[in-house]
């Protein structure tokens, strides 16, 4: 069963998200949920994010649980510069993650 977020349920009502103080809680939440479901769900209508709040939300899951975690979470409702954001960022810590664990 997939658990759903809304990503502006982090701060209701503010259009653009960028703080990673912001994303933090809301990477709490996921965290609780990835262990509980199979899958979560974070649905991004209706907001827009910075670097820095992806970083946060997305960026340090894929650090701290491999980047096998990415198949556990489906994003939904991404304007074009949402999945942008998430795409560098990604890219970013997957390259991250190999360095670091290449030897």
């Amino acid at each position: 069963m997939r658990t759903a977020i809304a990503v502006s349920s982090a701060h209701p009502g503010l259009p653009f998200l960028g703080t990673r103080h912001i994303a933090r809680g809301l990477r709490d939440q996921v965290e609780v949920l990835l262990a509980q479901t199979p899958d979560v769900e974070l649905d991004f209508t209706g907001v827009n994010i910075s670097q820095s709040f992806a970083d946060e939300l997305v960026g340090l899951l894929l650090l701290r649980r491999t980047p096998a975690v990415l198949e556990r979470l489906v994003f939904k409702g991404c304007s074009d510069s949402v999945k942008a954001v998430i795409e560098f960022v990604v890219a970013d810590r997957y390259d991250e993650y190999v360095r670091t664990r290449a030897h």
